[in-house]
């Protein structure tokens, strides 16, 4: 079911809101270190998926993946002028939504919450401000 949500989703996104080539791009890229940064997290035993599919992930997660990267060109370029505030949130908000993926899934940390959640705010803090960044690049 999420991979037809996602699919329908995309097919919308497509239709109202791409404007060039460029944007499938920067949504390419995004999915790629999303689907590189989580399976990091999934090998070093900092989050555990019962049910794997991509690289080492629920199809589920990438479909999240896919989903998110189409808010980088529209309602999250905003941040890019203020990346220290897309650090900051990016690692608070980041790692609550890990936190409710493992309670609403058959998702678990690995390790101790706090270890999962210290290392995963870090990575958000870092990865979301290189992507609003990077939507900069595609979009010139």
């Amino acid at each position: 079911m999420a991979v037809i949500y996602s699919v329908i989703a995309l097919l919308i996104h497509h239709r109202y809101l791409v404007k060039s080539k460029s944007e499938w791009q920067l949504i390419g890229w995004v999915v790629l270190v999303g689907i590189a940064w989580d399976s990091l997290l999934v090998f070093l035993g900092l989050i555990i998926y019962s049910d794997t599919g991509w690289f080492s992930l629920p199809v589920w997660m990438v479909c999240l993946w896919v989903l998110f990267a189409t808010t980088f060109m529209h309602s999250l370029f905003w941040l890019a002028r203020l990346l220290w505030l897309a650090a900051i949130s990016a690692a608070i908000f980041g790692p609550m939504s890990y936190w409710a993926g493992v309670n609403l899934s058959d998702a678990s940390f690995g390790a101790s919450p706090i270890t999962s959640m210290m290392v995963i705010a870090a990575g958000w803090a870092v990865l979301f401000p290189v992507g609003l960044y990077m939507t900069g690049r595609f979009k010139k």
